[in-house]
């Protein structure tokens, strides 16, 4: 596995991903950037329902429990650019967004920050098995999404000030253990907590949608040019604002979650597959259905 650590001359690894359109940042000579311990695992690929699957316990209640690991790591970088499989972006403070292409596979992000007012924070254009955690992507207000595309897994993530949607997930997906609030910033971004394409075989499990402001359309929307094709297991999340906070669909699974108090037409709208103890946040009492 290829690790880029910034100042690579100093610690000895090999730099393959490459900034784009942004100078190369001087991180400062003699600054040693430690790699936190443990390999991220790789993107999960499922054969049973993951309602059958143990609690993790991992639903933040604030940005406070998820984010950067370890501040104190991150060296300043520009923009990146991966196209090299077996890649680790860690301990990393982008001013900018980082892109995944030319079929990179089995790239690891984590422990950092970006902070950007493009288009995205990370986009998985061509790629697969791609694991992004313990980070936080600030869209000043202004990027379409904070997470976008196939194949990849997000956990722990801090996703603030976004435009436009925290994810969209284009198929192959994982999205657990994230905290996102403040997104649909912009005047007519109709914003979602995750918008669906594709194939489907998408995992949302244990994530808190704190939606309160903004212009948005949902916690949970299945649906792009067309809906999403394959099965939607969304389980043991908290939601909280959007039109409707959940939009239906026939290929989705939606168990164990709970609902704030906050929306604007109602809790959920359409007819799901599956439909099994959804509950209001402030009594235990079921969601209507």
């Amino acid at each position: 596995m290829t690790r880029l650590c910034f100042l690579a001359f100093l610690l000895g690894c090999a730099t393959t991903a490459t900034p784009e359109d942004v100078p190369e940042t001087d991180a400062g000579a003699g600054l040693d950037v430690p790699a936190l311990d443990g390999a991220a695992p790789d993107a999960t690929t499922r054969d049973a329902p993951m309602a059958d699957a143990p609690a993790l316990g991992c639903r933040p209640s604030g940005p406070s429990s998820v984010g950067v690991r370890d501040p104190s790591l991150l060296v300043p970088s520009g923009r990146i650019v991966i196209d090299t499989s077996d890649t680790v972006i860690e301990n990393v403070d982008v001013a900018g967004d980082i892109e995944i292409v030319g079929g990179a596979t089995n790239v690891t992000i984590r422990n950092f920050r970006i902070t950007t007012d493009g288009y995205w924070g990370i986009f998985v254009r061509d790629g697969s098995g791609v694991v992004i955690e313990d980070g936080e992507i600030d869209g000043m207000g202004s990027i379409d999404d904070a997470v976008r595309g196939p194949d990849y897994t997000a956990r722990r993530l801090y996703i603030h000030d976004i435009e436009g949607d925290s994810f969209k997930a284009d198929g192959r997906n994982l999205i657990e253990c994230n905290f996102v609030t403040d997104i649909g910033q912009g005047a007519e971004a109709h914003g979602d907590g995750v918008q669906m394409m594709g194939d489907g075989d998408i995992v949302i499990r244990e994530n808190n949608f704190d939606l309160t402001s903004g212009s948005l359309t949902g916690c949970i929307f299945p649906f792009g040019t067309d809906p999403v094709q394959g099965r939607v297991d969304v389980i043991g999340n908290r939601f909280n604002g959007g039109g409707w906070v959940v939009y239906c669909h026939d290929t989705l699974y939606v168990h164990d979650n709970v609902w704030g108090p906050d929306y604007g037409y109602g809790a959920v709208t359409g007819a799901c597959a599956e439909w099994l103890n959804n509950t209001w946040e402030a009594d235990g009492t079921p969601v209507p259905y």
